[in-house]
């Protein structure tokens, strides 16, 4: 069980019941962050727009999310990305391969690099110089500071997912949560 109840949808303000209900399926995490209700539709519209209008990689993308998931220990995490990632191209050996990456040879040298980043990200709050200029071959300014943001968001998320001991859904892990959004590739 939770260690903080999960917003009564009788509670919710009329904005949030919408974004609550916009989706095919209401997961537990936004009905945990929807008790902020305040900053739930601005929060939402920043997972959006990370799914929807990056310039960067979705690949990349959850290759970042699934990585962040392991190092921040976040099962729920992890079980809701899975089928996203595959959606996005993720194989299934990369996604058996992202907690021991450093030992793989499935990943492209710029997924590495993501991997590497993220890793030191996650670590240090900052990425090594050496790393980030490795990145700057592959990816434009405006693209690192998107999977900073991702690996920003992910990891608060995965800090509310295990405060609060968030419970998987019954459909986790079986449901595609990017299915019928028009993503940005």
């Amino acid at each position: 069980m939770a260690l903080l109840p999960y917003l009564d949808e009788k509670d919710a303000s009329p904005e949030v019941q919408k974004v609550l209900k916009s989706g095919r399926v209401v997961l537990n995490v936004q009905r945990m962050t929807a008790n902020a209700q305040s900053i739930f539709l601005h929060r939402s519209r920043l997972s959006n727009a990370l799914f929807t209008q990056i310039k960067i990689d979705a690949k990349l993308r959850e290759i970042a999310i699934l990585r962040t998931a392991k190092d921040c220990q976040s099962v729920y995490e992890w079980t809701q990305h899975v089928p996203a990632a595959k959606h996005v191209g993720v194989s299934d050996e990369q996604i058996a391969a992202i907690e021991n990456w450093q030992d793989a040879s499935c990943f492209s040298e710029v997924e590495r690099l993501v991997l590497q980043f993220t890793d030191e990200v996650n670590a240090n709050v900052k990425a090594s110089r050496v790393t980030l200029e490795a990145l700057k071959e592959h990816l434009s300014p405006g693209e690192i500071i998107e999977l900073l943001v991702i690996i920003g968001h992910w990891r608060q998320t995965a800090s509310i997912l295990e405060t609060t001991e968030v419970e998987l859904e019954d459909f986790a892990g079986k449901v595609d949560i990017l299915e019928g959004m028009t993503l940005r590739k």
